[in-house]
């Protein structure tokens, strides 16, 4: 409920009153400090002077630096950063709007489709057991694999072949391999 005006009349009377009283309290005190610091003020701004002199172009080329460089970009990454975030803004407040119309009752909230999805996940589930029992009693179309063609006579000298059969074979030419080490 809102106070009555005599309330906030009293109240505005008691803070102009309080206000007067402060500053007069406290006129004399800030014009002793004020005399008091007044030549502090003038040597620090008189042993400032020649720095900020000899500082003054190098600010000014700061100034221009950043007015031709820093300006430009700075505004160019907010329009790129407000162009890329159109979308997902359009989305908050179209989200917002529908929020605020579900709470007030005068729009229905939107229909979930995860009741859709798992209708159709089963559905094809279904379909796919379906599909599998009908073919598992049909027999597989197992063909095994050929046997090796055989080779065909060389016509290598005889003495070609002695060297061959002298020749002691290798694991590797006879497929023998050493037996793997057991692991720890």
């Amino acid at each position: 409920m809102l106070r009555g005006t005599p309330d906030v009349d009293a109240t505005k009377e008691r803070l102009v009153d309080t206000w007067e009283t402060t500053r007069d309290a406290l006129s004399p005190h800030l014009n002793a400090a004020r005399e008091a610091m007044t030549p502090y003020v003038d040597e620090a701004r008189t042993r400032l002077a020649p720095t900020v002199e000899r500082l003054a172009p190098t600010v000014d080329a700061a100034r221009a630096k950043i007015k031709s460089d820093v300006v430009p970009a700075v505004v160019s990454a907010a329009e790129t950063a407000r162009a890329n975030s159109a979308p997902a803004r359009a989305e908050a407040k179209q989200r917002a709007t529908d929020a605020l119309l579900v709470l007030r009752g005068t729009k229905p909230a939107k229909r979930r489709r995860w009741p859709l999805a798992l209708a159709c996940l089963v559905g094809g589930a279904a379909l796919g057991a379906a599909a599998g029992m009908r073919k598992a009693g049909q027999p597989a179309g197992y063909t095994p694999a050929p046997f090796p063609a055989a080779q065909p006579p060389t016509t290598e000298a005889p003495a070609a072949q002695a060297r061959t059969a002298e020749t002691p074979a290798t694991k590797a030419a006879t497929g023998v391999s050493k037996p793997a080490k057991p692991s720890r």
